[in-house]
């Protein structure tokens, strides 16, 4: 917009003044300030307009000399933009405010006024982003607020907009031009009674603001209050009697007032000044219509319509006014431009519209069709008043012509909007004798469905189909009849031809998900949920569907969500309520679903469902006596509703109302026979003490359903109370089975129970052992299961059956990772493969031929024999027949399951199983044949032949590979360094711990294997591979990680000098670390020194672990000994030999003193009963002067101060990690983290094989 009007050139000038004038204008806009100041200094007047156009230019002159002479120089940049601002010129403003802010981008002016101009240049992104970045430097900037607050206005974001308003109100309360800001958000917000506060406010602080009465009247007109604003368009006038817009707001209130005579005399002073205001001849015109001045509205229509041809209200207003002047061809050349530019123009297809002009006309047909046009708009479906005015239009139609098929088909439609389905019926029938068509069959068939008279409209839709094969909407409409009569197969035919005919359809889209829905393809129905609702997010049926399609998929969060979105939409929608009430049950929010089956049950007291769905509830929530009363309410309602007699007989039977219960149950039988029903009414006989009864319906009940595991279990607890102990045990054994098929271990404790029951009445009663120790074994209570298994052994030792879980829990007890279970148990023999899914089977002795003797020896005598079992796979066996072994004695078991427990190693001779000599009884073991026999008579015979390599291989076999040397001996055996070379691949240095007489797995032995298998996962404790056996003196030898620096204590005497206190930290921590996860596992180690704690593990240099577990134990073992190295040793130790993992801490506190001195503390002393006594009398070692005082403090407070490092629980030291602080995290990681070198890394699957094969 130009500052210079153009107008001013069409007064009077004598063309010399004009041509300057004209010069000037261009040269403003060329950017030529200078000339154009010297022709508007010769032309302009010197007024006050002149004078300021004068400095406008002459500030413009200026500023671009000072910019010619330096480019950047800022502040005549941003003097020149404003200046070209104020003069309107935004493009250049903004080319200054952009080259500014690129020299300065920090300067909080720059970008206001940048932000300012693209505001004004209607650019309000460009704004926003500036008047963002204003904000984010100077969050309080009264202007930038203003001006981003006006500019979400513009963008019309309202919130956004009141927010900065608010802000900026916070800080200056009494800003005028804000509190109009906010109010004129309000007012575009439609919160008119919040605007009107902010403009009464506003006016309070400026009384004359012209502004403030125009907004404030516009909102009393919002709010139809058109006296007040009246009054405030009327103090505006008085303000600025030229207010045009002003004028304009009071015509249209006088109007609104019915004062149209006011309104007239305010739009002809306006439309004196303004002729042309279109707006103003509007609605003078409509004055003059009010006023019934028809000639005058219709010369200020014409006037208006030669200006908007197409303005369909000015055409509305016009008809209405030719209608009112009886001048309907007139009128109806209005309606048919307007309704050419509308079609769908209800208010004009109304009576008083085109349709009322036709029937003036006589025009019947057209009438018709603009009367049917009114009624199917959207805003008039339940206008039932317009619909039986149309009609009355209908019936006089028809008066006149009886026949006219038009009229009768449109009149049904309107009945069938109506709900008056019979009476649309006759209209669509008579329809139907005159002029049998496709519309009017379709109607029909429609209206049948509607009457639920599927058969006939099935009849019309087929007919239909003959005449139009393709069409959707009756593929629809066969579809649909197909569905509410149950035909659902060929209901999804019919949706899916229609489909495919029109892919987008979403009502056959919609129909033909509840169809899949109906046919329990959930899937296939949520697909089809889910594209209706991409293409129509708010179709509330679509949600009911879509969530209840995810209720019964048992998606029952996603359903709740449909649900909760429906019922935002739709509040009182019952369906829905319902719906979202049963997923809230299960989803076990039983209170949520109280709600809405409340909230349901207050719009609808007798809705079967929601008193069925809250009895329920009530039952969920234990409230008993209040389920009762809903399910008594029902079954008045509905006295043979079986699902609320089952109920009511669940809530009896809570409240032990047996009797109550019963007769329902009988009830719900005989409506409807079932398993449930027999079960309930059992379980109220099994409660009644009417055992027969009980088991009669439970024997029923399991005919029908054999593997029902509540039925099982009830029945045989009423085989208990009928003392048929061996009938209840096959029960509770089925029972057991079907439960390890559902994996629900959480049952077997309550069978246990039974059993027990059963066994205090029978203690020998075998079945009930034997079930009751597999239940033990499954539940790995493995003490328990071998007693059971034992007992039986004792009352029949011939049980090879439980010989054979003796075993398998044996198997399970010693292996530390999964063993292989029976099922895998193959040995291939002469090429022929002999698989049981038992450890040691039972043989008879009939399948055993060619017995020959070999030998005697003081146990028994020893046959070869060949096995041939069913004829089938010969095999060659050795039958190890024990003297004296009618009855299978205990030295014969142990024999037994030692083999079933080695079965899987491939260098144990293996036992196939068990038969019985039939001529002295005696039972025999069926071993694998040594064609060569022993290896004492193969070196005797065969010794020179016999080649180094082969003796190395059967070594190997012997000891699995070991490269042995030896390393030092100690008071519990001899440790030896060996390379592991399993087969012959990946070799790995070892160390081999030979327990002195260990031939036997001794405790001690055992509890070390056992303590280092508890802790295989530590990184700071040294870790055992396995177990091996010494071929010469047959001790048992641990083989453990190898430290290839030694122990701590011989570390600390070479390297002291070397070693700094990051170091030494570091190594604390690993020791802390590795005695907190012996702790964890309620372990105590007992024997911690400086000696067990091994450096350099695999090579890894720094690394560091505890080592020697063997006097490890739990923390609640008690011993008579003292066990350790004297100054580690806690003092009360020494009195009571009581160890606990506060002692471990003692031991650790001595080997951090032993980091501050490099030796051992007293190693000047005799390690004897006075050293043992002084420290019981508080002797401890003197803290070195270069200890640090963290690291004293720490040591002296929790370890030794007053001996009370008891008190101290073992958490102390590795919980409160005060060393931590001092470590860096990068160098812990590398200590604390156990990264073995590429050779150990390969290893690891060899390790884990060694420890399946060696542990056993």
């Amino acid at each position: 917009m130009d500052l210079i009007p153009q107008d001013a050139t069409e007064k009077s000038m004598p063309i010399k003044a004009r041509t300057r004038w004209v010069r000037a204008h261009t040269n403003f806009h060329l950017t030529k300030y200078s000339e154009t100041l010297k022709d508007f200094n010769k032309l302009l007047p010197d007024n006050d307009y002149s004078l300021r156009l004068r400095e406008i230019y002459e500030k413009l002159e200026k500023h671009n000399k000072s910019i010619e002479l330096g480019s950047d120089n800022c502040l005549s940049l941003e003097l020149r933009g404003e200046t070209y601002q104020k003069s309107e010129k935004y493009n250049e403003a903004l080319i200054d405010f952009n080259k500014l802010i690129e020299l300065l981008p920090d300067n909080y002016l720059a970008l206001e006024l940048r932000g300012e101009t693209y505001l004004l240049l209607e650019k309000y992104n460009e704004a926003l982003t500036d008047f963002n970045n204003l904000l984010e430097k100077d969050p309080n900037n009264y202007r930038a607020l203003e001006l981003r607050g006006e500019t979400y206005l513009l963008l019309e974001k309202h919130n956004e907009a009141l927010i900065d308003f608010n802000k900026l109100l916070e800080l200056e309360p009494n800003n005028a031009l804000a509190l109009i800001l906010r109010g004129e958000t309000y007012l575009f917000s439609e919160k008119y009674n919040e605007a009107l506060m902010n403009f009464n406010k506003s006016l309070r602080l400026e009384p004359n603001n012209n502004l403030a009465f125009e907004l404030r009247g516009g909102t009393y007109l919002k709010l139809k209050k058109y006296n007040e604003a009246l009054t405030d368009f009327n103090n505006l006038l008085k303000l600025e009697p030229f207010d045009y817009l002003a004028l304009e707001l009071r015509g249209e209130t006088f109007l609104l007032l019915g004062k149209y005579n006011e309104a007239i005399m305010d739009f002809n002073e306006l439309l004196g000044r303004e002729p042309n205001n279109d707006l103003a001849l509007r609605l003078r015109g409509e004055a003059y219509l009010f006023s019934e001045k028809y000639n005058e509205e219709l010369m200020d229509f014409d006037k208006l319509l030669e200006i908007e041809p197409n303005n369909t209200l000015l055409l509305k207003l016009r008809g209405k006014t030719y209608q009112k002047l009886g001048k309907y061809n007139k009128a109806l050349i209005d309606f048919n431009k307007l309704l050419e530019k509308e079609p769908y123009n209800a208010l004009m297809l109304k009576l008083r519209g085109r349709g009322e002009t036709y029937q003036k006309l006589k025009m019947h047909n057209e009438a018709l069709i603009d009367f049917n046009k009114s009624l199917i708009q959207p805003n008039n479906a339940h206008n039932l008043d317009l619909h039986q005015e149309i009609i009355d239009k209908y019936n006089e139609i028809l008066e006149i012509e009886p026949n006219n098929a038009l009229a009768l088909r449109l009149r049904g439609e309107a009945y069938l909007l109506l709900e008056k389905y019979n009476v649309a019926l006759k209209d669509f029938n008579k329809l139907l004798e005159l002029e049998p068509n496709a519309l009017a069959l379709r109607l029909r068939g429609e209206t049948y469905i509607l009457l639920e008279n599927y058969n006939e409209a099935s009849t019309d839709f087929n007919k239909l189909l003959e005449l139009e094969p393709n069409s959707a909407l009756a593929l629809r409409l066969r579809g649909e009849t197909y569905l509410f009569s149950g035909k659902y197969n060929e209901a999804l035919m019919d949706f899916n031809e229609s489909l495919e005919l029109e892919p987008n359809n979403t009502f056959a889209l919609e129909l033909r998900g509840e169809t899949y829905l109906k046919l329990e393809e959930y899937n296939e129905a949520l697909t089809d949920f889910n594209k209706l609702l991409e293409k129509e997010p708010n179709n509330y049926r679509a949600l009911e569907l879509r969530g209840e399609t995810y209720l019964m998929l048992e998606k029952h969060n996603e359903a709740l969500i449909d649900f909760n979105k429906l019922l935002e939409k739709e509040p009182n929608n019952y369906i829905a309520l319902e719906l979202r009430g049963e997923t809230y049950i299960l989803l076990e929010n039983y209170n949520e679903a109280l709600t809405d089956f409340n909230k349901l049950l207050e719009k609808e007291p007798n809705n079967y469902r929601a008193l069925e769905l809250r009895g329920k509830t009530y039952l969920l929530l234990e409230k008993h006596n209040e389920a009762l009363i809903d399910f008594n309410k029902l079954l008045e309602l509905e006295p043979n509703n079986a699902f609320a007699l089952w109920l009511r007989g669940e809530a009896y039977q809570k409240l032990e109302k047996h009797n109550e219960a019963l007769i329902d149950f009988n009830k719900l039988l005989e409506l409807e026979p079932s398993a449930l029903a027999l079960r309930l009414r059992g379980e109220i006989y099994l409660f009644s003490e009417k055992y027969n009864e009980a088991l009669t319906d439970f024997n029923k009940l399991l005919r029908l359903e054999p593997n029902n595991t509540v039925a099982l279990r009830l029945r045989g607890e009423t085989y208990l109370k009928l003392k048929k102990y061996n009938e209840a045990l096959m029960d509770f054994n089925l029972l057991e089975i079907q439960l390890n098929n559902l994996n629900k271990l959480d049952f077997h404790e309550e069978i246990i129970d039974k059993y027990n029951e059963i066994l205090e009445i029978e203690p020998n009663n075998t079945l009930a052992l034997k079930f009751r120790g597999n239940n033990y074994k499954i539940l790995k209570k493995y003490k328990e299961a071998l007693y059971d298994f034992n007992n039986i052994l004792k009352i029949n030792p011939d049980d090879i059956s439980v010989l054979n879980l003796i075993i398998e829990i044996e198997k399970s007890k010693n292996q530390s990772i999964n063993i292989k279970t029976p099922k895998q148990q193959t040995r291939i023999v002469n090429d022929i493969i002999t698989e049981s899914s038992e450890f040691i089977n039972w043989i008879p002795y009939s399948q055993f031929k060619d017995i020959k003797y070999i030998a005697e020896g003081g146990f028994g005598v020893v046959y070869s024999a060949i096995w041939s079992k069913y004829g089938r796979n010969k095999i060659k066996v050795a039958l190890k027949n024990l003297h004296n072994s009618k009855d299978m004695t205990d030295d014969f078991l142990k024999e037994v399951i030692s083999h079933g427990i080695t079965s899987s190693s491939d260098f144990i001779l293996q036992c196939y199983g068990i038969t019985k000599d039939p001529n002295t009884n005696n039972n025999i073991m069926v071993m694998e044949f040594a064609e060569d026999g022993n290896l004492h008579r193969n070196l005797m015979l065969n010794f020179d032949e016999i080649t180094w390599q082969t003796k190395l291989e059967r070594l190997y076999c012997i000891a699995t590979g070991y490269d042995i040397k030896y390393i030092a001996e100690g008071g519990f055996g001899v440790v030896y360094s060996a390379i592991w070379s399993k087969y012959g691949r990946n070799k790995i240095k070892v160390a081999l711990k030979n327990l002195h007489n260990s031939k036997d797995m001794t405790d001690d032995f055992l509890k070390e294997v056992i303590s280092h298998g508890i802790t295989s996962s530590s990184d700071f404790i040294l870790q055992c591979y396995g177990i091996t056996k010494d071929p010469n003196t047959n001790n048992n030898i641990m083989v453990m990680e190898f430290a290839e620096d030694g122990n701590l204590h011989r570390n600390l005497m070479l390297n002291f000098d070397e070693i700094t206190w990051q170091t030494k930290l570091e190594r604390l921590y690993c020791i802390a670390t590795g005695i907190e996860q012996i702790h964890n596992n309620k372990l105590t180690h007992r024997d911690l020194h400086s000696g067990n704690i091994l450096m350099g593990v695999n090579g890894i240099l720094g690394s560091i672990r505890i080592a020697d577990l063997g006097l490890c134990r739990y923390i609640d073992a008690s011993t008579n000994y003292v066990y350790g190295v004297i100054p580690y040793v806690a003092p009360e130790i020494f009195k009571d030999s009581s160890y606990s993992q506060a002692s471990d801490i003692y031991s650790f506190g001595i080997l951090m003193w032993e980091f501050t001195s490099g030796h051992r503390p007293f190693f000047n002393r005799p390690h004897n009963s006075k050293l043992m006594c002084k420290i019981i009398g508080g002797l401890r070692p003197e803290i070195t002067d270069d200890t640090p005082e963290l690291f004293s403090d720490l040591m002296f407070r929790e370890e030794w101060e007053g001996n009370n490092y008891s008190s101290y629980h073992s958490e102390a030291i590795y919980t409160s990690r005060p060393l931590n602080s001092t470590i860096s995290l990068s160098n812990l990681m590398l200590i604390g983290h156990k990264e073995p070198i590429s050779e150990v890394k390969d290893y690891k699957s060899v390790q884990e094989n060694f420890e399946i094969e060696e542990w056993v």
